[in-house]
C-alpha cells in the first residue's frame, strides 16, 4: 500500500524521532530521500539506516530557520535527482516555559524555525513541484495548537497554529496545480528522543502517568505517524485539500 518507488522525498528534521521513523518508512517503499538538520551526527545516521534499506538519498546540514539553506536543500535535491514529488516539513523547534515570562528572543527563535521554516520549505518545495507537474506536501502541526491553555508551551503552540493557517491557505492556492498540501497534528508518540518525551522529561512526568491523559491508554507507536504521513504523501490522497489529520489517542489537555 502507498508505493512511493523511485519518487522523490524530501524530510527536514530527519536526525531523529519523527524525521528518521518517516526517512525509514519512505524507504521501505522504494523513496529516493532528501533528509536534512542541523544536528549532523542524527542526519548521517538517519542516512546510514535508509541506505541500509536499499535506499538512494544523501544527507545535508540545513537550518531551516534561514531562507538560504531551504532553498539550497531543495536545489540540492533536485540537482541529485531531477525532480521533487513528496515534501515533509517535519523540522521544528520547542521552547518550553510561560508564555508571557519568556525572553522575547525565545519568541523569534521558535517562530524563525516553526513558522517561517515551513513557510520558506512550502515556498521553494511547491516552485519545484509546479516544474514537475504535481507533488504532495505534509507539514507537521501540533495538538498544542488546537486546545485551549497548554502550559508552559504556547509560543510552541502558537507557531503549530500558524503552519496549520498556512497550509490551509496555500492548500488552496495550489490545488488545481496537481499540487496536494495538508498537516497533522500529532501528539504523544513512543518514539526514542520525539519531542513529547524530552517534554515529559524536562516537566519529570512518567509515561505511565501521561498515558492517563489518552482514553486509548497508551502512546502513539512509530507506524501509525508513518501511515498518516504515508497517506497524505500517496497519489491516493490528492482530493484531500488542507486538511489537518489529528492523531492523539483522543488526547484532554490537563
Amino acid at each position: 500500500m502507498f508505493d512511493f518507488k523511485d519518487k522523490v522525498v524530501l524530510i527536514t528534521g530527519a536526525a531523529q524521532g519523527f524525521g528518521r521513523v518517516l526517512a525509514e518508512a519512505f524507504a521501505e517503499r522504494g523513496a529516493k530521500l532528501a533528509l536534512c538538520d542541523i544536528n549532523d551526527a542524527g542526519g548521517e545516521e538517519t542516512l546510514a539506516k535508509v541506505k541500509a534499506q536499499g535506499a538512494d538519498g544523501f544527507y545535508q546540514h540545513a537550518d531551516i530557520a534561514q531562507e538560504t539553506d531551504v532553498a539550497g536543500f531543495v536545489a540540492a535535491t533536485v540537482s541529485q535527482f531531477e525532480r521533487l514529488d513528496v515534501a515533509v516539513n517535519n523540522a521544528s523547534k520547542e521552547i518550553s516555559g510561560p508564555t508571557l515570562d519568556l525572553p522575547s528572543e525565545d519568541f523569534s527563535t521558535v517562530i524563525d524555525t516553526n513558522l517561517k521554516g515551513t513557510y520558506y520549505g512550502m515556498k521553494h518545495q511547491v516552485a519545484q513541484m509546479r516544474k514537475n507537474g504535481g507533488g504532495a506536501i505534509v507539514n507537521q502541526a501540533s495538538v498544542t495548537s488546537s486546545i485551549t491553555g497548554v502550559p508552559d508551551n504556547g509560543i510552541y503552540g502558537a507557531t503549530k497554529g500558524g503552519i496549520i493557517g498556512l497550509t490551509k491557505s496555500a492548500a488552496i492556492q495550489v490545488a488545481s496545480e496537481n499540487i496536494s498540501i495538508n498537516a497533522i497534528a500529532s501528539c504523544a508518540f513512543d518514539i526514542p528522543n520525539d519531542m513529547f518525551l524530552r517534554w515529559l522529561d524536562d516537566h519529570h512526568i512518567s509515561r505511565d502517568e501521561a498515558v492517563g491523559w489518552f482514553p486509548i491508554k497508551r502512546l502513539g507507536r512509530p507506524e501509525e505517524i508513518a501511515a498518516a504521513t504515508l497517506y497524505l504523501a500517496s497519489d491516493e490522497a490528492r482530493f484531500v485539500v488542507g486538511e489537518v489529520l489529528t492523531i492523539d489517542g483522543g488526547f484532554t489537555a490537563q
